[in-house]
């Protein structure tokens, strides 16, 4: 049988299909032989890059250098100073200036000789024109006398002004820590913000002088500080050689004097008042209204007299008074003004004027809906959560409506912004034990209730 006779055998469909499977397993074998391939070079791909993340992990970390954070000086507002046998101002708490960069301070020493803390980097010896540490000491005492200020310690600031000592203080009657800066440069006490000032230094001089034309100055001193109370003023000090006359301050802005104080020796007077408290009242209200240019709407809250001299020698001292400043016949809570007067002579010897608060400030919604009793829970309920232990003991010492206007003096004081409030005084067991813990106090909404404030601490 020949090759052609075999397509005409009966089998003829079934070989030919056998055929085709075979060719189409060849085929499927093919893709599954190229499908191992890629799966393959897959898998090695994945491997070898699993092994570079590894390496780069286990590598040891490189990290950038972080420059350290340089201290910031705080600029502290400088009480007036004052001379021996006058009242010494309470010193000031500290406000941080940020734009202030200084040179970190390592560990501190104390130094015997000195009595205070001189902290490393402060110049001992002059260099060149700039002062040494005893330089700035005396510069210091010029303005803070040793009888009334008490140096615990001096560091050194570097900043975009210049090089500065920054000397803390302390009052030799008691009270908080006030840091004042000396410009090693200049040798005048320097605070940050004097050089934008609307009034200059040298109208400082003039409106001073011109303020107290019989006072007999032969010179006159004159520095900036940011008042926590104020704002931005300008300190003086008339003098006649090394003999204070009157210190005082001024307006920074607007030039108005907002206080002053004479030194009136003790010595050589007599052991007992001539002017007496009434006529004493009269003539600090008729200045009041002298120097403003009116009546003021003023409540008069203290009136005292407290004596010169010691036990053994007394002499005739001084009557003090103090007025709170009312705003729709609600008492304003921080400003008002204080006068004090001369028990011998009569004369007006001190002022202080604190009006911070512009008539447009205080809200227009004075509906009171909460009652006294009920603001008074409410501060006690806040009190319980902070002391559980003392509220048995808890004394309210006053409750009354009044203006809430406390506030950063370096901030701008919106219309209708200033809230009328009930302010809850008190005490407790541990606060009456502790003369150094302030007196409790609490702030209550007119008209919701909630306790907006609350300054209680142990």
């Amino acid at each position: 049988m020949n090759g052609d006779d075999e397509f005409n055998e009966p089998y003829l469909p079934a070989r030919y299909r056998q055929k085709v499977r075979e060719k189409q397993q060849r085929r499927r074998q093919k893709k599954i032989l190229i499908a191992g391939i890629i799966i393959a070079v897959v898998i090695a791909v994945i491997w070898i890059l699993a092994g570079f993340f590894q390496t780069v992990s286990l590598a040891p970390a490189v990290t950038s250098p972080v420059p350290a954070t340089t201290p910031v000086p705080a600029v502290t507002t400088t009480p007036v100073p004052v001379e021996q046998s006058t009242p010494v101002p309470a010193a000031v708490p500290a406000i941080t200036t940020a734009s202030v960069i200084t040179t970190p301070v390592p560990d501190e020493t104390a130094s015997s000789a000195t009595g205070y803390i001189i902290a490393p980097g402060v110049p001992v010896d002059s260099t060149g024109s700039a002062l040494s540490l005893s330089g700035a000491v005396d510069v210091l005492r010029n303005y803070y006398s040793e009888e009334d200020y008490t140096i615990t310690k001096v560091n050194y600031t570097t900043t975009s002004v210049g090089s500065l000592f920054g000397f803390t203080i302390t009052s030799t009657t008691g009270g908080s820590e006030s840091t004042i800066f000396i410009d090693a440069a200049t040798g005048k006490p320097y605070a940050f913000g004097q050089e934008t000032t609307t009034i200059s230094e040298d109208k400082v001089k003039g409106i001073a002088t011109s303020a107290f034309p019989d006072a007999g100055a032969s010179t006159i001193r004159t520095w900036y500080y940011n008042s926590p109370d104020k704002g931005g003023i300008w300190m003086f000090i008339l003098a006649s050689g090394n003999t204070t006359l009157i210190t005082g301050s001024l307006d920074a802005t607007t030039g108005e004097l907002v206080s002053f104080r004479k030194k009136i020796p003790s010595s050589g007077r007599r052991e007992e008042p001539t002017t007496t408290l009434e006529k004493a009242q009269a003539t600090a209200s008729h200045y009041i209204s002298e120097k403003n240019g009116g009546t003021l709407p003023l409540n008069l809250t203290s009136s005292r007299y407290e004596a010169w001299g010691t036990p053994s020698a007394p002499s005739a001292g001084q009557y003090l008074f103090s007025w709170e400043r009312l705003y729709l016949d609600h008492p304003v809570d921080t400003d008002g003004i204080s006068v004090t007067v001369d028990a011998e002579s009569g004369e007006v010897i001190g002022y202080d004027k604190q009006w911070s608060t512009p008539d447009f400030a205080f809200s227009r919604s004075v509906d009171q809906t909460i009652i006294q009793r009920d603001a008074t829970f409410a501060v006690m309920q806040e009190a319980k959560k902070r002391y559980p232990d003392s509220v048995e003991s808890i004394r309210v010492l006053s409750a009354e409506l009044r203006w809430n206007n406390n506030h950063d003096p370096a901030t701008s004081q919106l219309s209708g912004t200033v809230p009328l409030e009930w302010k809850i005084v008190f005490d407790d067991a541990v606060i009456r034990a502790d003369s150094s813990l302030p007196i409790g106090t609490g702030w209550v909404d007119i008209q919701m209730g909630n306790v907006t404030e609350m300054h209680y601490r142990h």
